[in-house]
């Protein structure tokens, strides 16, 4: 599966459009949350592109659980979504998370607000293009999230955020390079890494490496590189906010893993630096269906992380029931 057809149908807790679109992946998500205390990562399928032809023009809506556990805790994330692509080129969407938060032991030994917990996350919209061509195959992202999480849990730094991604790709054969790029006001997570941690302060994230694709089975391998500037706030998803305390930092910090002993961080851009390299391997048994397996290590962090993910295109399900297959 193209490298950019995946980042572009994975469209993490986004998804969804105006309208109708907007109520069903709302309805879905309070579902969610009132019917499973289940787990998580973070994103709701968009509908399918493809290389050749660029977006399916319509509705879309999508659902995706996935999430990473390492030493340092566990975040899953449970999304659903829909959107609307007016053309081959651009489409709108919109979705909400629904997350699961597992705290080592080793914190809650220390503090017994560090609880493990769930919650929705932030609402989400993106405004999507994409380009194939001949040469090379674009994508532009601009995601906006609004500040509906709860930030006692770490599921919201309590800040509006936006992000501006760019992939480029270009394949040989089963071999397909790719370069992203991308600047925002907070770091965001990735297939490969749901950090225990979220962060608000501007950021540039990097990210170039290679998939190899064998139909059905692909396997791609890369590294990242995240360069911050100027003040940065780090709010722990696994050391929680004492419920009758005012979450804030105390003073200047420049402790890396402040965020497992500490709910509120504040500090320069050394705070959350971070680079590293990722693997995966993604399995697709079906046109609607993915699954991946994923591993990521953050060199600064001294940190491995494990993550899966498992993907349904309910708008493709939708489309095949339509036409009777």
């Amino acid at each position: 599966m193209s490298h950019i057809n995946r980042g572009v149908a994975r469209v993490r807790l986004r998804a969804g459009s105006w309208g109708r679109a907007a109520a069903i992946a709302l309805l879905f998500a309070m579902g969610a949350a009132q019917g499973s205390q289940a787990q998580t990562p973070n994103a709701a399928a968009s509908g399918v592109a493809k290389s050749e032809g660029g977006f399916y023009p319509g509705w879309s809506l999508g659902t995706r659980f996935e999430g990473s556990t390492s030493g340092d805790g566990s975040v899953y994330d449970w999304a659903f979504g829909g959107g609307y692509n007016f053309s081959h080129h651009f489409g709108v969407s919109l979705g909400i998370p629904y997350y699961f938060v597992g705290t080592p032991s080793t914190i809650q030994a220390k503090n017994q607000q560090a609880v493990s917990g769930s919650g929705l996350g932030n609402v989400g919209a993106d405004l999507k293009w994409l380009f194939p061509g001949p040469m090379v195959n674009y994508a532009s992202t601009i995601h906006l999230g609004a500040p509906t999480g709860d930030t006692k849990k770490g599921f919201s730094t309590g800040h509006a955020t936006w992000n501006w991604t760019n992939h480029i790709e270009h394949a040989w054969g089963n071999f397909t390079p790719f370069i992203d790029g991308g600047v925002g006001n907070t770091v965001q997570d990735t297939r490969y890494f749901h950090r225990p941690f979220m962060t608000f302060g501007y950021n540039a994230q990097f990210e170039a490496g290679t998939e190899v694709d064998a139909g059905p089975f692909s396997v791609s391998g890369s590294a990242y590189d995240v360069a911050p500037w100027g003040t940065q706030t780090v709010v722990s998803r696994v050391f929680r906010c004492n419920a009758n305390a005012k979450c804030g930092a105390n003073g200047k910090s420049t402790n890396r893993k402040g965020y497992l002993n500490s709910s509120v961080q504040s500090g320069a851009a050394s705070l959350d630096r971070d680079n590293g390299f990722n693997a995966s391997v993604e399995v697709k048994p079906t046109k609607v269906v993915d699954l991946e397996f994923d591993y990521s290590r953050s060199v600064p962090l001294r940190l491995n992380t494990f993550s899966f993910g498992i993907g349904v295109d309910l708008g493709a399900l939708l489309r095949r029931s339509s036409l009777g297959k």
